[in-house]
């Protein structure tokens, strides 16, 4: 059910596409709250993340190629897909140990003190990420069942969620890959995150979603509706 105008969110989320500006704009949208005098924390929360990501790494210098063209998780199952489904399952509880620990500390904790959280990914992209996981190593879903349920749990727990969503076209998105030199995403990741993580994002967000593409937006314009749409609430 979504919360009324009497519930300002107290974490915003930005999830969406790899370049689409998230960073940027939780950097800005802090930056404003800061000169406003509002506690604000910034944060992430990833998939293979610390504990898990160790194990990956482990992994991808033992048993893979080296591969400069993609992640050391995508290069594991890509290429040793037998080994990592056998694996998954300790892969998984590394990982949600992981983002556990950095809930606590840097979205609860910070929440109880009287902080707002500006968090990159949140739970509906780990969520996501984890079903395009098990799909693309071929796990049956039910294998996901409890994490998930665990997940929507935290979430819960961090209380009223503002989720906004980032995206910008393809070829847009290459060429900022390009300009940072990071890695290009498969365009079966992208579709995933237009689709399956959209759709949970406006499942799990307290608030409306706020979807922007920053194709042809400029940062201010951007930054602008954010800001016009985070407020609309509270300005009724």
């Amino acid at each position: 059910m979504k919360e009324t105008c009497n519930s300002p969110p107290r974490v915003i989320a930005f999830v969406g596409s790899v370049g689409a500006g998230k960073s940027t704009h939780i950097a800005l949208l802090a930056s404003r709250f800061s000169k406003s005098r509002l506690k604000v924390k910034t944060t992430s929360l990833k998939t293979n993340h610390f504990l898990a990501s160790a194990l990956t790494l482990i992994l991808a210098q033992m048993l893979v190629r080296k591969r400069k063209d993609v992640s050391r998780i995508r290069a594991l199952f890509e290429d040793k897909p037998r080994v990592f489904r056998r694996l998954f399952k300790l892969w998984l509880s590394l990982d949600v140990i992981s983002v556990s620990l950095q809930f606590l500390l840097t979205i609860y904790l910070p929440l109880m003190v009287g902080y707002i959280v500006l968090v990159e990914e949140y739970i509906p992209a780990t969520i996501a990420d984890y079903i395009y996981i098990a799909k693309a190593t071929g796990l049956p879903f039910r294998s996901l069942s409890s994490t998930l349920n665990f997940m929507l749990k935290l979430m819960h727990l961090g209380g009223t969620t503002q989720v906004i969503f980032l995206d910008a076209d393809t070829d847009t998105l290459k060429f900022r890959w390009n300009r940072r030199e990071s890695l290009d995403e498969k365009s079966d990741y992208l579709s995933m995150q237009r689709s399956a993580l959209l759709s949970l994002s406006k499942k799990l967000s307290s608030h409306e979603v706020l979807y922007v593409n920053t194709t042809v937006q400029t940062v201010e314009e951007t930054q602008r509706l954010i800001v016009n749409h985070l407020t609309k609430c509270t300005s009724n």
